[in-house]
Parts: C-alpha cells; structure tokens; sequence
C-alpha cells in the first residue's frame, strides 16, 4: 500500500511486472474509504441531472461570452486571496504575430520550480484566469504557475486545433528562455483534459527542438491523446456523466474539421500516436467512469515503454473531478503535489 502523507488518498500499486511493455508503468488505484465513496457518489449523481457537453453550433460562442465573463468576475476574487496568502498574479504576453498571454502565479519567495499548465475545457472554454483555484495549491507550496491563455475553437471564426497547438509551443518556448527570469531552473508540464492533450504536444515539440531537459516531468489529469477517439469515446452512450455521449466523437473531429479518421490519429495532433522517446517522466490521472479513460491508460503505457510512467485510477469519479471537490479532487492535488515533489 502506498500512501503520500496523511489525509491523502491511499493508493495501491498494482504489479508492473506482469508483462514485459509495463516494466517502467506503476499504475495506482485509488480506495475511498466508504464515508468518501459517498461523497463521490453524490457529486455523480447531480452531475447526471446536469447538462452535457457539446462543441457545436451556438453553444460554442455562447459558452467562450460566459467564460469571458467568468474569467473577470474570478479575477477580481481569486487575485486578492492569491495575495493575501504571499501569491501575485501577473500578466505578460509572448512576442511574435500573435501574442499570447500568458498569467503567471509568483510564490512568496524563490519558486521551487516553474510549471508551465494548459488549462482544460474541451477547447472551447476556460482561461488561464479560471484556473487560478486549481493553480492555487501548486502556488502555495512554492511553485511559479505560468498559465496559457491560447485560443478556443471558433467555427465561425474559423479557429481550429492548430491555433491552439501554436500558442502553446510559443508559450512553452518562452517560459523555457525564461525560467532564469521566474527565479529557478527547473520546469514542469503539466495540463487538464483539452490541456492534457496539448501538453503532452507540447513535450514532444520542445524535445524535437533540443529543449526538453530542463523538463522534469509531466502531469496530466484526464487528458484527450486519440482525436480520432478510443473505443470507449466511441461506445459512449446517452448516460455518460459531463459529455454527450453518442456525439462525443463527431465534437472531436469538429477540431480539424479538413481531416479525415486516418488524419486524426496522425501524430501532430494525437500525442497517442507520436515517437515518445527521450521525453521525462510523467504521471497520468483519470477517472474509471469518464470515457475519455482509455485516452490515459493507453497514453500512459506507451509512455512507460520509452520513459518512466505513474497512472493512477480513481473509481467512480467522471471527467473533470478536479473541479468538482470532494475526496477525489482533494486526493488528486495531494498526489500531484508529492509527485512533483519526489521529482525535485
């Protein structure tokens, strides 16, 4: 049995050994205790009254208006609170023809590390600002947060995936040429479902450049690999918990509208099927009840055949948990935290 500290969610290592691709995969799965089971079970059930998700038509525009309108109304909360507990925000933007911004979360004092994160939100919503709660812990416990602020897809403007895919290697590369500038040397990667998947492009990118040693690792929490969609996206049925479903796959292809099934797998936009070797080691966090499961535990076996490789699985618990509290999201920072931690 292994466990982080006390509080934490317990974790049992199963063996690696069973076969030969697994040798540097250790995969965990989580034990609530029953009291936590509970509360993991009362979060699904409203989450199952709750409307799905679903990348087209109108909703797009009018989820990025909400999300705009989040995004102030949580900075003009989170940033005081941030600063009352020895954490200042600030906002830069990368150079280039198109700037992105990037926010960036200062610890008191000199920062233990930099992770650079990509925020989720299916690719259409979020902000680097709305993940400033999330961010938080990492913060407070002496690490510099650079979060992305990339662009979401807009059919009507005609944005897709590769916009995406741009300003996040323009953020990686700026945060890698300036980590002396935000106070330490090392850096870490880490990303959310649509942010896991650009992250882990991101890793691959910064290696082909000759960049990827000061990374010393990466996290991602339930993140997109296959845009051509894992078995269980495509069995996904009208009871999945957060998403729609049966239209889960068509809102993937929705991100390169100009490809087809086999261009959807081809590595520059499906991490699943990139050279992964050379790349630090990184740990995988997924929810056995979120259908973008499998999208994590392929991802990380094929990780583990050419690096080092943590995943942990957590029962009962869909897509998204971490911003839906409770035992599950509370486990999850504890075990990022002592993650990065045994890294340093």
């Amino acid at each position: 049995m292994t466990k982080f500290k006390r509080g934490a969610v317990p974790l049992e290592t199963k063996s690696a050994a069973a076969h030969s691709s697994f040798m540097t995969l250790r995969t965990h799965l989580v034990e609530f205790a029953p009291p936590q089971q509970a509360a993991v079970r009362r979060i699904n059930a409203v989450l199952a009254r709750a409307p799905r998700l679903r990348t087209d038509g109108w909703r797009i525009d009018a989820g990025q208006r909400l999300s705009l309108w989040l995004d102030a109304a949580a900075g003009r909360v989170t940033v005081p609170r941030l600063r009352k507990r020895g954490v200042t925000v600030e906002i830069i933007q990368t150079d280039g023809d198109h700037p992105v911004p990037l926010r960036i979360l200062h610890p008191t004092g000199t920062p233990r590390a930099v992770i650079l994160d990509i925020h989720g939100g299916g690719w259409v919503l979020g902000s680097a600002g709305l993940n400033d709660r999330l961010n938080a812990h990492l913060a407070h416990h002496g690490f510099c947060v650079v979060s992305v602020d990339y662009r979401l897809l807009s059919e009507r403007r005609q944005i897709y995936i590769d916009a995406a895919i741009a300003d996040c290697l323009a953020a990686a590369y700026w945060t890698v040429t300036n980590v002396d500038r935000l106070g330490a040397s090392t850096l870490f990667l880490t990303g959310e479902s649509a942010g896991g998947h650009l992250a882990a492009l991101t890793a691959v990118a910064l290696r082909d450049q000759g960049l990827i040693d000061l990374v010393k690792g990466c996290v991602f929490t339930y993140g997109v690999f296959d845009l051509s969609g894992t078995e269980s996206v495509r069995s996904a049925g009208p009871e999945t918990l957060l998403f729609n479903g049966p239209t889960m796959r068509a809102d993937l292809a929705r991100l390169a509208p100009d490809r087809d099934e086999a261009g959807l797998r081809r590595p520059d936009v499906s991490p699943l099927y990139a050279d992964l070797t050379g790349l630090p080691p990184a740990l995988f966090i997924a929810g056995e009840d979120d259908p973008l499961f499998e999208d994590s535990l392929l991802m990380a076996t094929r990780w583990g055949e050419a690096s080092q490789a943590d995943l942990i699985r957590v029962p009962e618990t869909p897509h998204g948990f971490l911003h839906f509290g409770g035992p599950a999201a509370r486990g999850a920072r504890r075990a990022i935290r002592a993650w990065l931690d045994a890294k340093l």
